[in-house]
């Protein structure tokens, strides 16, 4: 779990100054090592935010790292924030998807309400996107729609849970091992339907959906969160954001003089004109004419990126998994991304090593876990035979985790993938291990 950041601003009054905003003030927190209820024992603080403070702990007694959101002191004052707190935890609690934070315990500490969530090892989006911004480096087509691809995935089922996030932006969407991607921070979630009469613009201005602004009573629907993912989406492809919106009376400035959106294309010329139609009705100004929910706009991206695969040329792709199903999840995947490609399937390592010696690969992505030969050692062999130390590798596993990833890259491997695989971050690590093949 990584830090949040939230703008609670009344109408007409600027906040800070850029959508991703500085934490506060250190606040007052359980010290480390303290022992929280005689189970959580604190390592750390990872982030701070408007509603309190995010620690690192371990919980002792599954033998596991978890984070711990605790309010802060001067916000426990308050019988209405407390409640809020509350009814974060339960709205988390509701869900359960591999694309959001998993929830699992409230208490108190000291007479501070906290609950306790999975901890997500990596960064959060905005850190990925300014990181990558000061190399100079824009993310990929592909690593962009893989990270959009979940964060829709997990916004669907925030929704099927009857809750509007609210609060969609960079700093809430965290990237974990093997590129999976979790929505966080339920703090402004609203219900589905719910009208909002109060005065307060809340949330993050650049990523707020218009109607939000210019109703005084709005309705919260999935397609308020669509528009965030939409400016994500903008912001990850561009490097710049759709709309010049700094703080609240921009806000307003700009969605009632209904400043035209530069299509993504004419932005960064690189990038695909198809694009565009999807990211411009993600934010469509007319509520009524965005994408209606998360998925559909997740199948538009798809569709999309998959008409543009059709442009690359013939590669040689072996697929090696003893599991039918898995199997043949990879062969789709790749087909429809890479239709003029000869996929080749075997269903163990001996196998595997024989035919790649033989005909060689352009791409080979293995399972971990295969008879007479397991990833591992099918990294290793392939990597010491001297046509083949080049050629890529993809690894995918159902049980494995970071140490076995730590050996598989000290052999040579070039991307690794826990099961069930997100089509698009296979996708991503295909394409861009295909690119270094002559």
């Amino acid at each position: 779990m990584e830090d949040e950041e939230r703008d609670d601003v009344p109408a007409g009054r600027p906040p800070s100054p850029r959508w991703r905003t500085m934490p506060p003030a250190p606040m007052d927190a359980p010290p480390d090592g303290s022992v929280l209820d005689g189970v959580y024992r604190v390592q750390r603080v990872v982030g701070r935010g408007g509603m309190g403070v995010v620690l690192l702990a371990r919980d002792e007694l599954l033998a596991r790292e978890v984070a711990i959101k605790i309010i802060s002191p001067d916000r426990v004052t308050s019988e209405r924030a407390r409640e809020s707190f509350l009814n974060e935890a339960r709205a988390m609690a509701s869900v359960r998807h591999e694309n959001v934070v998993q929830i699992y315990a409230y208490g108190q500490y000291e007479g501070l309400p906290y609950f306790v969530m999975e901890y997500v090892p990596g960064t959060d989006l905005g850190t990925w996107i300014d990181e990558r911004a000061a190399r100079g480096v824009s993310p990929s087509i592909d690593e962009t729609l893989g990270i959009l691809d979940q964060v829709c995935r997990g916004l669907a089922a925030i929704h099927a849970r009857g809750v509007v996030h609210a609060d969609v932006k960079p700093g809430n969407v965290l990237i974990g091992p093997a590129f999976r991607v979790a929505v966080t921070d339920f703090g402004l979630f609203r219900a589905l339907g719910e009208k909002d009469a109060s005065e307060l613009v809340v949330g993050t201005p650049a990523y707020i959906a218009p109607e939000v602004v210019y109703s005084r009573a709005p309705v919260f629907d999935p397609r308020a969160d669509v528009y965030a993912a939409g400016v994500i989406a903008y912001e990850m492809l561009t490097g710049r954001m759709p709309l010049p919106i700094d703080d609240v009376p921009s806000l307003f400035d700009v969605h009632l003089k209904r400043m035209p959106i530069t299509p993504p294309s004419e932005v960064r010329p690189d990038l695909p004109v198809a694009l565009d139609a999807v990211v411009l009705r993600a934010l469509d100004r007319e509520v009524e004419r965005r994408y209606a929910t998360p998925e559909e706009l997740r199948r538009a991206f798809f569709r999309a990126r998959s008409d543009l695969g059709k442009r690359m040329h013939a590669r040689r792709i072996l697929v090696v998994d003893d599991d039918e199903h898995a199997r043949a999840m990879v062969r789709e995947t790749l087909n429809a991304t890479f239709p003029n490609a000869t996929i080749t399937e075997v269903t163990d390592g001996v196998e595997a090593l024989a035919h790649l010696e033989r005909h060689g690969a352009d791409l080979v992505v293995l399972d971990l876990d295969l008879p007479h030969l397991n990833g591992v050692e099918l990294t290793a062999a392939v990597r010491g035979i001297p046509h083949l130390e080049k050629v890529p590798i993809v690894v995918i596993t159902g049980h494995g985790g970071s140490a076995d990833w730590r050996v598989l890259q000290k052999f040579g491997a070039d991307g690794f993938l826990m099961k069930p695989v997100d089509a698009y971050a296979l996708v991503a690590l295909a394409r861009r291990a295909l690119e270094k093949v002559p």
